[in-house]
């Protein structure tokens, strides 16, 4: 029964069938209590030199491990320590651009006050001549309203006396009638008409010069030539032009034709241009020969200059040193602007700058 359930065929297996038959042979022979089988183990030297291999492995695992945790807990040191660096070296030159910015504005107000204590004695000075010239029109001029003025007044003052005059003949009527009675009539009525006439007018005694001298007429002249401020339109002055070049993706410091102002440029691959002046503005030259898309809102519209339309970029993308210090690329307008050489660039302009202003 046994034999037929381990047999191979009938679901068991060549080992359960070796170890029946090796059963059934100790038991012909007279051990059924012994053991049908018995198992050897043998040593194998290997299995040790295994072991000692495994357990050396397993201290250079934990040494790798603790080598790795290290080397990642100084990297993230060190990242820190690089972060940290950039944004001091990020303060630094927006400190540094602000300081700038002051100095601007220092030397602009300078030259502001300058400018107006030169219009304040400019102004001082012309005003006795302009008193001056004023007067001597008055005196030339018969038709000034300060003449007709003085004419109305006097016209004024002649109709008050005439009007206090017959007030007091109507008052002393009375006494004039007695008067009249007393006089022979020939001096009656002479003394009546003589009342009631109005006085004469004054005879102008001023003499009334028909020729002037030609010394007085020459002097006259150019008092009036002094007193007129005579404005000369200034011409206009010319706009500063970028000057072009042929390399692209690399900051590099050029001088305007026209002015010789410093600044420092940039140009992308499509032909546009960045520019940073001595004012610390950012300007974006824009090549119309481009395909013509829609501006981002910070682009502010400036002028135009040969096949370039300028904007200036007051905010946004591209506006600030701290975003082109920490990049190494920027997108303004779809055109990719390389970073390569800014910070030496804006060090060079700084001292030029300086010694330009």
């Amino acid at each position: 029964m046994l034999s037929n359930r381990s047999h191979p065929d009938k679901g068991g297996s060549k080992a359960l069938m070796q170890m029946v038959r090796q059963a059934y042979e100790q038991v012909m022979k007279g051990n059924g209590a012994s053991e049908a089988i018995s198992t050897v183990i043998k040593k194998d030297g290997r299995v040790d030199q295994l072991q000692n291999q495994l357990i050396t492995l397993e201290k250079i695992h934990e040494e790798l491990r603790i080598a790795f945790d290290e080397s990642q807990s100084k990297l993230r040191k060190s990242e820190a320590e690089l972060k940290h660096l950039r944004s001091t070296q990020s303060q630094q030159s927006h400190d540094d651009y602000e300081l700038t910015q002051l100095k601007r504005e220092n030397i602009r107000l300078k030259r502001d006050i300058t400018d107006l204590q030169h219009d304040l004695r400019a102004a001082k000075s012309t005003q006795p001549l302009r008193s001056a010239s004023s007067e001597l029109s008055e005196d030339i001029n018969p038709n000034s309203p300060f003449k007709g003025a003085s004419n109305v007044f006097k016209q004024a003052k002649t109709t008050g006396l005439t009007h206090r005059r017959k007030v007091w003949i109507v008052l002393a009527l009375p006494l004039l009638v007695i008067m009249a009675m007393l006089l022979p009539a020939g001096e009656h009525i002479q003394t009546i008409i003589a009342l009631f006439d109005s006085p004469a007018e004054k005879v102008n005694s001023h003499p009334k010069i028909l020729t002037a001298h030609p010394d007085d007429l020459a002097k006259k002249n150019a008092q009036q030539q002094a007193a007129m401020v005579m404005v000369i339109p200034e011409k206009p002055k010319a706009l500063p032009q970028l000057k072009l070049v042929k390399e692209f993706g690399a900051w590099h410091k050029g001088y305007f034709a026209e002015t010789q102002q410093p600044y420092i440029a940039i140009r992308s691959e499509g032909g546009s241009y960045v520019l940073h002046n001595c004012q610390g503005e950012f300007q974006y030259y824009m090549n119309q020969n481009l395909r013509s898309r829609r501006l981002p809102a910070n682009l502010i519209y400036e002028r135009r200059d040969r096949h370039f339309t300028i904007y200036s970029m007051p905010y946004g993308n591209g506006s600030t040193l701290a975003q082109w210090s920490g990049s190494k690329s920027l997108l303004i307008n779809d055109e990719y602007f390389p970073n390569q050489g800014f910070e030496n660039a804006y060090q060079d302009l700084l001292n030029t700058c300086d010694l330009v202003y």
